[in-house]
């Protein structure tokens, strides 16, 4: 009997004290966990009220925004040790749309390598930052999204960006001139 009930319990104390990454949930399915909205896994009943520092998303992509194919850093932070689970809508972080981590952390950094884009492309980010078992908390992080930097032709601009924009902008105009 207690071979039986030691496996079954062992099993009842890892879900209770599961992370983000227990439960599967892509960027879609994360528009749902705002703050205190239902969560109801790892035992769990809400995600607190509030966002802001408890869970957060920072970039380094660019406020003229980001360059198809380049590479940036998403850091995901939270004032208590946490777990995290973080998605993207576009481009991929590590090969996927999603990626946890396993520990708990303050901070964590991720790269993320932005995928093509026009004059009308952007990508967001959430994340939620949590941990069943004896923490008990589950936050969510305000979701961030970021432009791609393409002029009003749909061309994207590379390097330099407003020199590029400049020069094709330029060029364009000397070609409809001589045209």
């Amino acid at each position: 009997m207690a071979m039986f009930l030691f496996p079954c319990v062992s099993l009842l104390l890892s879900l209770a004290a599961g992370h983000p990454s227990s439960m599967s949930c892509d960027f879609a399915c994360m528009a749902a966990y705002v703050p205190g909205a239902s969560f109801g896994y790892m035992g769990i009943a809400n995600i607190g009220a509030t966002s802001g520092a408890t869970c957060a998303i920072a970039t380094d992509v660019p406020t003229e925004g980001f360059t198809e194919g380049s590479s940036y850093t998403i850091t995901v932070t939270s004032t208590t040790s946490l777990a995290q689970k973080l998605t993207c809508s576009s481009g991929d972080i590590g090969g996927s749309t999603q990626v946890n981590t396993d520990s708990t952390t303050t901070s964590q950094t991720y790269t993320w390598t932005a995928p093509s884009c026009d004059s009308s492309s952007s990508a967001s980010f959430r994340a939620l930052c949590g941990a069943g078992g004896s923490i008990d908390e589950m936050w969510y992080a305000e979701e961030v999204s970021v432009p791609c930097t393409a002029d009003a032709a749909g061309t994207a601009v590379y390097a330099n960006g407003a020199k590029t924009l400049f020069l094709y902008s330029l060029g364009t105009a000397i070609y409809r001139w001589l045209s």
